[in-house]
């Protein structure tokens, strides 16, 4: 079958990722009626949010996942799922499909993203090595652990191949699916890309302390299968052999340019298409965008260069002069009970570049601020164990940081951080550009209340969440000059503030987290309600904190009381609230220390430390 050619511009877009939704998005609400597009994508799945993927583990279904379907519902829109594009035919100017379609298109755009390597190793390929990718991936990989559980009647071993970003991901994935997991890294300390030594090694035993084996400056050399077929083992470079039955593959990601290579358009040596500041290839009638596009000879697999490649393609195809800044590589870990932030120039490599540092080893914490040579411009900086700060100090980056750098760094809980109110145009949501000033028109204009308000107005917070923090204190502070009350609501999920949800479910009787959210709040919870309910249950009922419902309220560490190491040792970590402690409460923790045996240190935060096995 072959498209005709119609006196509207056709946009055909290569690639249904969430980089491609954002530039059908951003069409629609931009061009006229004269604009048709079709989107073709080889999964069969609607668009969905790769960046929460972590969240499937949690429990969000498919269909929770899917990105706004609203952009594929209007009549100027047509989405192919399911269907590989085999072939670009630059003289025709018409795609060609596995399914035999020719499509013809005014304006073609490349957004087919990336593909998760495997090393070049023996064994990479057998039943048991997984990437961590897609939904199809995080599927195959929960169905075989649950099949090779079941078969072998005992607890799996795992291995993440991959200390970065993903791979903590990942790492926490497995462990969720009750394998005991251990993370192997082939550079000096965990997320060597992002961060440095320091904070890498702070961020190692903060993943140790959650019961995930860490092994750094190591690789793996070869994958054993077993009898059936299936992976048994692990050779490592050092000559060691460990027994493992999964592994997932976090080693990086490659540009999916074959399409473009075939179709001789230039690419850069190192993958990727290579494009202009105004996402255009080699050929002015193709754009690329997200992490296929190579830009100064990099690509990048992050979402937020991405949604600002596919803002500017459209503006460049109306006729504008909108053009590509480079790549913001912030990122944030997403893994539960472990803070870790990067941004801008995070390990100084800016000429005269000066350091603040704040490190508390013991405590699991470790904040840097990288400056000018002057001290006065803010250019990046590291936050592990207490990133609190991350979303409002990112978008200082490239300005003046407004107040010592040292009072941002201070352990919290020893006074308020200073406030400072951001400029107009600094971005605060770097996945979608939404800028201070866009959050404070939308207060101001159009009425929004709360951080929830505004995402819906303006997409902020939509995409990884990182920055929602920082949104709320923006409409707060707005709020505040307006002279209007500003929201106590203690998250996403109940209106109510922490003091306000003691008194309805001390009213109420209620007994179960579900019966709460059901009776005061919405949806399924997050971190920071669940366990608020579960302690205020607690409070009120009586009942243990692990009891019944309540014990899914808390997470790992929690259902067993203390940070539990993979070697079965573990800390139990008393907290003394403003550094104080009755006579009483240090006989008590004196008294089970010399019961068990533990060895017992006092911290500089505010806590003792008691260590066993």
């Amino acid at each position: 079958m072959t498209a005709q050619h119609t006196p509207h511009t056709h946009i055909v877009v290569v690639g249904a990722g969430m980089v491609a939704h954002r530039f059908v998005e951003s069409a629609l609400s931009r061009a006229d009626d004269s604009w048709r597009i079709t989107v073709v994508g080889d999964e069969a799945a609607l668009p969905y949010d790769r960046v929460g993927l972590t969240r499937w583990f949690a429990g969000a279904s498919r269909d929770e996942l899917t990105l706004d379907r609203a952009a594929f519902e209007d009549p100027r829109v047509a989405i192919l799922t399911g269907e590989r594009v085999t072939r670009i035919d630059r003289a025709q100017r018409e795609i060609r499909t596995v399914a035999g379609r020719r499509i013809a298109y005014d304006a073609l755009v490349l957004a087919t993203g990336s593909y998760a390597a495997r090393p070049a190793i023996d064994g990479a390929d057998l039943p048991g090595c997984f990437v961590y990718r897609t939904l199809d991936d995080l599927e195959s990989l929960a169905a075989f652990v649950e099949a090779r559980g079941a078969a072998l009647g005992r607890p799996l071993v795992g291995k993440v191949v991959g200390g970065g970003l993903l791979g903590l991901e990942a790492a926490g994935a497995l462990q969720g699916l009750e394998v005991a997991t251990e993370v192997v890294h082939s550079g000096s300390h965990l997320m060597s890309a992002q961060l440095d030594r320091g904070a890498g090694e702070v961020l190692g035993r903060l993943i140790d302390a959650r019961g995930i084996g860490v092994r750094t400056s190591s690789r793996t050399s070869r994958i054993d299968p077993g009898p059936t077929g299936e992976v048994v083992g692990a050779e490592m470079s050092d000559g060691s052999w460990d027994a493992v039955d999964v592994v997932v593959f976090t080693v990086g990601v490659r540009a999916d340019d074959i399409l473009a290579r075939d179709a001789q358009l230039e690419c850069a040596p190192t993958g990727g298409v290579a494009i202009d500041d105004g996402c255009r290839t080699s050929d002015r009638h193709i754009l690329a965008i997200g992490e296929v596009a190579s830009y100064g000879g990099r690509s990048v697999g992050l979402v937020a260069p991405g949604y600002q490649m596919a803002e500017v393609a459209v503006d460049r195809l109306l006729g504008g002069s909108a053009a590509f800044d480079g790549y913001d590589e912030s990122t944030k870990l997403k893994l539960s009970g472990v803070d870790v932030a990067s941004f801008g120039d995070a390990c100084g490599d800016t000429p005269g570049a000066l350091d603040v540092t704040y490190s508390d080893p013991v405590g699991g914490v470790y904040k840097k601020l990288v400056l000018s040579d002057d001290a006065t411009t803010l250019l990046g900086g590291i936050l592990v164990g207490d990133a609190a700060e991350y979303g409002s100090l990112r978008p200082l980056v490239g300005g003046p940081l407004g107040a010592d750098p040292a009072a941002f760094l201070a352990p919290a809980g020893s006074g308020e951080h200073p406030s400072t109110d951001l400029p107009d145009d600094a971005i605060v949501c770097s996945c979608s550009s939404v800028t201070a000033g866009r959050i404070r028109r939308a207060v101001t204009e159009e009425g929004c209340t709360d951080a929830a308000g505004v995402k819906a107005c303006t997409k902020a917070g939509a995409t990884c969440g990182s920055c929602v923090a920082a949104v709320g204190k923006i409409v707060g502070r707005q709020l505040t000059l307006m002279g209007k009350a500003v929201s106590t609501a203690m998250c996403e999920h109940f209106d109510l503030s922490r003091r306000q949800l003691f008194d309805a479910i001390a009213v109420s009787q209620l007994t179960t987290f579900s019966g709460v959210i059901e009776r005061f709040g919405r949806g399924r919870g997050c971190d920071i309600c669940k366990p608020t309910v579960a302690s205020i249950l607690h409070g009120l009922v009586g009942e243990h904190v692990l009891d019944g419902e309540s014990a899914a309220l808390q997470d790992t560490n929690d259902h067993v009381m203390a940070n539990m190491q993979k070697d079965g040792s573990y800390s139990v970590v008393p907290r003394m609230p403003g550094g104080e402690v009755t006579p009483a409460g240090l006989i008590a923790i004196g008294e089970i220390a010399g019961d068990f045996g533990l060895y017992t240190k006092l911290t500089g935060a505010q806590r003792i430390d008691m260590f066993g096995a």
